[in-house]
C-alpha cells in the first residue's frame, strides 16, 4: 500500500466525483484531501431550496459523488471505507472517506463506464431486462444499504403514475419550483446545470415515462416522440429515512447506474413524487416491507445517442487549505 497519494490518485478521484448525477446537475459537493482520507462537503450555493427542500435529493447526489470517488479509487487499487458525519461543529462536512486496504476487482471494473453514463431522456425500445440481470442490479443496491424493487404489479403501477402526474401538476404550478428550475435548466450550459441538448424528447401522449424538465417556452416546443407503453421501473429504496440513509441511497443508486450501464442498459430518473414528502408513500409496496423510496429509476435499451451534460473543474470543487 503507497504511503500517500499522488498529484494522479487527486486528479482521478476529483474527475470521478464531479460526473456523478445530481438534481438539474447543480454538483453540489466539494472535497478535501487530508493524508489518505478524503473530505466530502456540502456545497450550500447550489442548493435547491424550493424544489429539495429536505435536502434529500442533496445528499442522494452527495452519495452519488462518493461511490464514484471509491470506483476511481479502486481503479487505482485502493479500497474504501466510509464514514458518513454529522458533525454540528463541521456542518457542511457530510462524509469521510478513507482510502487504502486491497481494492474489489467489481468495484475497479466499473471505472471504465464512469464517463459513459448518461440521464437518457428518450424513448427505449421493448426489449426486457432479463430477469438474472434485474437481480444482480438489485445486489448492487443491497451491497451498498439499499434494495431495488421493480415495479411489475399493475396497482403500483397506478400508484406511481398518479403520484408522479400529481406531483408534475404540483411543481408548474409552485412558482418558486419552476423559477428555481429555469435557473439551472435550459439553453447552453458550460460547467453545470441541464443544457436544452439534454432534455430529451417530449413525449406524443398520454402518461410521460420521463421527466419533461423543461423550463422556457422554446424547450416546451422541443419535438415530440413515443415511448415505451410499458416502462422498465423500479423504485430505489432504504430501511430508514434521514440524511446518513440518503448518502447510502446515493451510493446504491450510483452504483446500480454503472453497473447498468456496464451492461449496455440505458437508465432515467422519474424522481417527482419522491421530491414531494406527502407523495411518497403513495409509491411505497403496502403488501411488502415497508421501505423509504429514495430514486425512481427507468431502465430499458436506447437507441439515440445522448450528448453529456457540463461539469465543474477539479480546481472549483477541491478544497486547499
Amino acid at each position: 500500500m503507497r504511503e500517500k497519494l499522488t498529484d494522479a490518485d487527486r486528479t482521478a478521484m476529483l474527475s470521478a466525483a464531479v460526473l456523478a448525477p445530481s438534481m438539474h446537475n447543480t454538483q453540489p459537493w466539494r472535497f478535501r484531501f487530508v493524508g489518505r482520507t478524503v473530505e466530502v462537503f456540502r456545497d450550500r450555493e447550489r442548493e435547491l431550496p424550493a424544489e429539495d427542500p429536505s435536502r434529500r435529493m442533496l445528499f442522494v447526489s452527495l452519495g452519488a459523488a462518493i461511490f464514484n470517488l471509491r470506483v476511481a479509487a479502486a481503479a487505482r487499487g485502493m479500497g474504501s471505507e466510509v464514514r458518513h458525519l454529522m458533525d454540528q461543529r463541521r456542518p457542511d462536512l457530510v462524509a469521510v472517506v478513507e482510502l487504502g486496504g486491497p481494492s474489489t476487482p467489481a468495484m475497479a471494473g466499473l471505472a471504465p463506464h464512469l464517463t459513459k453514463r448518461r440521464m437518457n431522456r428518450e424513448p427505449f425500445t421493448d426489449e426486457l431486462l432479463s430477469a438474472q440481470l434485474r437481480v444482480e442490479l438489485d445486489l448492487c443496491a443491497r451491497v451498498e444499504g439499499a434494495v431495488l424493487q421493480w415495479i411489475d404489479t399493475p396497482i403500483r403501477r397506478w400508484w406511481l403514475r398518479m403520484a408522479t402526474n400529481e406531483a408534475t401538476t404540483a411543481d408548474d404550478d409552485d412558482r418558486a419550483r419552476t423559477a428555481e428550475r429555469r435557473q439551472w435548466v435550459g439553453g447552453d450550459r458550460t460547467a453545470d446545470g441541464v443544457p436544452s441538448s439534454a432534455l430529451g424528447s417530449r413525449s406524443a401522449g398520454g402518461d410521460a415515462v420521463v421527466r419533461d424538465m423543461a423550463a422556457t417556452e422554446a424547450d416546451a416546443a422541443r419535438p415530440v416522440a413515443g415511448f415505451e407503453a410499458n416502462p422498465q421501473l423500479a423504485v430505489l429504496a432504504t430501511r430508514y429515512d434521514g440524511p446518513i440513509e440518503w448518502l447510502r441511497a446515493g451510493q446504491a443508486l450510483e452504483h446500480v447506474l454503472l453497473e447498468a450501464t456496464a451492461r449496455g442498459v440505458s437508465t432515467s430518473l422519474l424522481n417527482q413524487a419522491i421530491e414531494h414528502e406527502e407523495l411518497r408513500g403513495q409509491i411505497n409496496d403496502p403488501l411488502g416491507p415497508w421501505q423509504r423510496p429514495q430514486a425512481v429509476i427507468r431502465f430499458g435499451y436506447g437507441t439515440a445517442a445522448v450528448p453529456p451534460t457540463p461539469r465543474r473543474a477539479i480546481e472549483d470543487v477541491l478544497i486547499r487549505e
